[in-house]
């Protein structure tokens, strides 16, 4: 599968340096562009694709009519459509974070080897005790479903305090496990297949079956995975043939190991009915995720000038573009999961909320935030199971009807009423976070209605009155939902109207208008507070990444509350900084770059320290202010940490190494994609290879690394890092220039 990877990533790397305009390279494909089909092994053009998604969701029996899931049936425990609630994702390693996933109140779970995947590098400087804790995570796995762990105790020392974590429930009860493979760009140094390291994807997945497969059989599950960052057909049937060829290995019926999807790319939008199509025996629903996505849309539009992102803080899922994602997602969920007229083979699936609660020890006593979160978490949910009531009219509808639920439920009107979201992800197991968000997902639809209309009820906050879990909406809740018609004036649940002969033909679905609602760049401000705390993120998270810590709880002084940080989030401010300055974009709004100080929630950027009027230019003279700002929040932070007695988990001789790694790569005119793999590359070297990796990735050419190997001045190593890091495979007879 080498050359096939290296060709889907070799066009990836072309489209993004390519000088069309972003409307020319990421338009929908031709009409006549054509992809190979696995089933039938020949090829459709993405006209038939679309048409035959058009005519299953009509109930057209035609010859290019398909569904998701024909052949083998989805297993019980795995439906997206008999599993209501939440999702949990995180690592297997350390061990207590897989026992505390299987006691955890959700259906389903993903051990995450992508993301926040247990580091797959052993950090310089630290003793290499073990296997990378990437395959120590595989061991927890096969020691668990092999019930070695049923019964038994794990103890371990964790902030100077003995914990004791134990398994909870029944197998029988234990979450449906879909396995996080890493994707295609990265690799595993650890495996080494003619001398050159091995596509993650195909390692993780290949040992994940062969180990695991007769344990869950035996279980009573299935092999199930979640598939991270496609974003073209080619790439789909990378994985389609690899988990193809082990279904023949096992002498299995293809479309027997189950998966779901993360549609995170933006790309991957333009070509998703051919995705799912690729996918079709096998995949049970599409996921939306905001921080890979968002990070997707800023590289899209990262060379033109009039394509600049707002502060990623301000576009959330309510974004007119975010709505737009997500319901875009769910409508072909809904087209391709049609069976008989009834939404039985597939599902949408919702985003990650990704704040977190703070433990009852927090030395500042931020815990008292923590109903913020909960409530935060009601509504991001409830948000996304209206998102996804569709509603299919009988009769053909007046543009702009407005229906309301109640209308529908009480047969006021004739037709199906389609309830798609029904899952969604959560990244923290605390049993009262869990809960908040089980609660708009597993609710009836008959009861939604319930939900908004309760009682009000909040709880002081700091002096501000938060509503409950169990509140009933405020002004500010039901304003919002509103603004993206979710509810009408009176308060009441809107479901999006389908009328039958909506979508006859392709032009109908992919054309200008939605192209225009998905890719828009959203409307907002560039700030100056927003910036630092941009790099305040991306610096504290990189630091983690280089102590091995790829699942790190940041805490996010604008929020007041934890982030769950991830590649996905490294990237989005990573990638926003990059275009900022290489845009030398204009600050839009007069706002302040702050020194930090001790306030009552730790150290936090505080104090105002230079005044940035709008319209000054993000220049690389305005980035060394924010840069030596952050560099002296670091020294005040460790500062308290010693004053307060606290040990220090990480090693703090990875801080400068992260600020001189973002130094580079923000003033470099070389953009990288997956911002993290300059991370992984230093990662394990001591400080002098470091300063050379470096200089590879950002300051030499290509030419100029071959030519140096050749004299013998640096070693050959460097240009294996710098195509890796650049999607360069020269060895496969690929142009790398």
């Amino acid at each position: 599968m080498r050359s096939e990877i290296a060709i889907a990533l070799t066009e990836r790397r072309r489209l993004l340096q390519s000088a069309r305009s972003v409307r020319d390279k990421y338009d929908w494909p031709e009409w006549e562009e054509r992809f190979h089909d696995p089933v039938s092994e020949r090829t459709w053009s993405y006209h038939q694709i679309v048409q035959g998604l058009l005519d299953n969701f009509q109930g057209i029996e035609s010859e290019l009519s398909w569904c998701l899931n024909p052949e083998v049936p989805i297993p019980p425990e795995a439906h997206p459509l008999k599993n209501f609630g939440l999702e949990l994702t995180g690592p297997w390693y350390p061990l207590e974070m897989a026992l505390n996933a299987l006691n955890c109140a959700v259906r389903q779970n993903m051990p995450d080897f992508e993301d926040a995947a247990p580091s797959h590098f052993q950090p310089d400087g630290v003793a290499p005790t073990r296997p990378a804790a990437i395959f120590s995570a595989l061991e927890n796995a096969r020691q668990i479903l092999a019930e070695e762990w049923v019964g038994r105790d794990y103890e371990v020392v964790k902030k100077r305090r003995q914990r004791r974590y134990r398994i909870q429930k029944p197998i029988s009860q234990w979450p449906a496990r879909f396995m996080r493979p890493p994707s295609i760009h990265v690799r595993l140094e650890q495996v080494q297949i003619d001398g050159e390291p091995a596509p993650a994807l195909i390692v993780m997945i290949t040992l994940w079956v062969l180990n695991m497969y007769d344990l869950l059989v035996k279980s009573g599950s299935g092999v199930y995975f979640y598939i991270p960052k496609v974003q073209s057909p080619r790439e789909a049937l990378i994985v389609e043939s690899v988990l193809a060829r082990l279904e023949a290995l096992l002498g299995l019926t293809p479309g027997t190991f189950k998966i779901k999807m993360l549609y995170e790319e933006g790309n991957a939008g333009r070509t998703l009915p051919a995705i799912v199509w690729v996918f079709r025996r096998r995949l049970l629903g599409t996921n939306v995720g905001r921080w890979d996505y968002l990070g997707s849309l800023i590289e899209m539009w990262k060379d033109d000038p009039q394509g600049i992102f707002p502060d990623p803080q301000s576009v959330g899922m309510v974004a007119p573009n975010m709505i737009a994602y997500q319901r875009f997602n769910a409508l072909i969920m809904l087209m391709a999961g049609m069976k008989e007229g009834e939404l039985a083979q597939s599902a949408p699936i919702g985003g990650m909320a990704a704040v977190m609660i703070y433990p009852g020890t927090d030395p500042y006593g931020r815990s008292a935030y923590n109903p913020m979160a909960l409530r935060a978490m009601v509504i991001d949910k409830l948000r996304e199971r209206l998102l996804g009531l569709f509603f299919l009219a009988d009769k053909p509808l007046r543009e702009g009807s407005s229906l309301s639920l109640a209308d529908i439920l009480e047969g006021r009107v004739k037709g199906r009423l389609y309830d798609t979201y029904r899952q969604s992800w959560v990244a923290s197991p605390e049993a009262s976070y869990v809960e908040a968000g089980n609660l708009p997902l597993e609710a009836p639809v008959e009861g939604l209605q319930s939900l908004i209309d309760a009682p009000l009820t909040t709880t002081d906050v700091k002096g501000n009155a938060i509503p409950t879990v169990l509140s009933g909406l405020i002004e500010a809740e039901r304003k919002l939902l509103r603004s993206v018609g979710l509810l009408n004036s009176g308060g009441h649940i809107t479901p999006h109207v389908l009328n039958a002969d909506l979508f006859c033909k392709p032009e109908d679905l992919l054309d200008n208008a939605l192209w225009n609602s998905i890719y828009k760049v959203p409307s907002g401000q560039v700030t100056p507070e927003h910036i630092q705390h941009s790099f305040y993120m991306a610096a504290n998270y990189g630091f983690q990444i280089l102590n091995g810590n790829f699942a790190a709880a940041i805490d996010d002084y604008e929020l007041h509350l934890r982030f769950m940080n991830d590649l996905a989030t490294y990237r989005i401010y990573v990638s926003w900084l990059w275009t900022l300055l290489h845009h030398a974009a204009t600050i839009t709004t007069s706002g302040f770059l702050k020194r930090p100080a001790l306030t009552e929630d730790g150290v936090a950027p505080a104090i105002n320290a230079l005044h940035i009027e709008a319209g000054t230019r993000f220049t690389p003279d305005l980035f060394a202010h924010v840069w030596n700002l952050h560099d002296q929040w670091t020294a005040a932070f460790f500062a308290e940490q010693d004053r307060r007695g606290e040990p220090s988990r990480f090693d703090r001789a990875k801080a400068p190494l992260i600020m001189k790694l973002l130094k580079r790569q923000l003033l470099s005119p070389r953009y990288i994609q997956h911002s993290a793999r300059v991370i992984f590359a230093i990662g394990h070297a001591n400080p002098l290879e470091a300063d050379a990796i470096l200089g590879a990735i950002f300051d030499l050419s290509r030419d100029e690394i071959v030519s140096r190997i050749q004299s013998g001045e640096i070693n050959k190593n460097l240009l294996a890092t710098h195509d890796y890091v650049y999607d360069i495979f020269p060895a496969q007879g690929i142009d790398g220039d």
